[in-house]
């Protein structure tokens, strides 16, 4: 198996992150087209570049180092929660996309991200990683209960 290098996004990942952005956004519009408008690209370069600046994301890809290719992308968002009415206050790393190549799945490459993700989260003072998965995606369910995440709620609806 080629070695996979995990390692902070830069502004030249952008045609690699936008392909599989393209690939995620693609999915969740089969899966929901009365959901999810079709676009191309998913994400622009000016998008990615504000997200790369931005004081509270962090973006991380993985890259396989015999090709030099981007095979994994995640983005994730940094919130202190306080003095909410309803709420605790919690410090929360958020997980806004995270995908990988279907090339390259199957080889450890999304657990090595979440690892790093989780150490991330320890070293800001986290004390929860959150995520949003579709109902649909039923893989990236399993997998992140293999990961030890566990479901917190679920959003219903009635398609009218």
């Amino acid at each position: 198996m080629n070695e996979v290098n995990i390692r902070r996004a830069v502004s030249s990942d952008y045609p690699g992150v936008s392909a599989l952005m393209d690939e995620l956004h693609r999915m969740h519009v089969e899966a929901r087209p009365d959901i999810y408008r079709p676009l191309q690209p998913r994400m622009s370069q000016q998008e990615f570049e504000d997200l790369l600046s931005a004081e509270d994301r962090y973006l991380y890809v993985a890259e396989a180092a015999e090709q030099g290719e981007i095979c994994g992308y995640v983005s994730a968002q940094f919130h202190k929660i306080n003095n909410a009415e309803m709420f605790m206050d919690r410090v929360v790393l958020y997980i806004s996309e995270i995908i990988i190549d279907r090339m390259y799945r199957g080889r450890n490459i999304g657990q090595k991200m979440m690892a790093v993700l989780v150490e991330l989260g320890k070293e800001l003072q986290a004390d929860h990683l959150e995520l949003t998965v579709s109902s649909f995606n039923q893989g990236a369910q399993e997998f992140y209960e293999k990961l030890g995440l566990a479901l917190r709620s679920s959003r219903m609806e009635y398609i009218l």
